[in-house]
C-alpha cells in the first residue's frame, strides 16, 4: 500500500491590482515558503489577515498547498 508524507505547505495570497486597460482584473501575487505543515486553517487564515493589512491592496485569495512524497 502506497504512503504519502506531507514534506512541505507553501501559502499564496492573491491581491487587487486593479484593472488593465482592456478591462480584466490584474492580480499580484506573494508566497511564502516553510509553512508549518501542522497550521490549521484558522491560524492560516489570520496570519494572511495580519500580512495583508501590511500592503496597500486588497487581499482576494488565499491559497494553501501541500507536497507529498509518495512512497510505495
Amino acid at each position: 500500500m502506497a504512503t504519502a508524507d506531507l514534506t512541505s505547505t507553501r501559502l499564496r495570497l492573491t491581491y487587487d491590482d486593479g484593472v488593465s486597460e482592456d478591462g480584466k482584473q490584474k492580480f499580484q501575487y506573494k508566497s511564502y515558503s516553510n509553512i508549518n505543515t501542522a497550521a490549521t486553517p484558522d491560524q492560516i487564515y489570520n496570519v494572511s489577515q495580519s500580512l495583508s493589512s501590511l500592503s496597500s491592496k486588497g487581499l482576494v485569495f488565499i491559497e494553501k498547498t501541500e507536497n507529498f512524497d509518495i512512497k510505495a
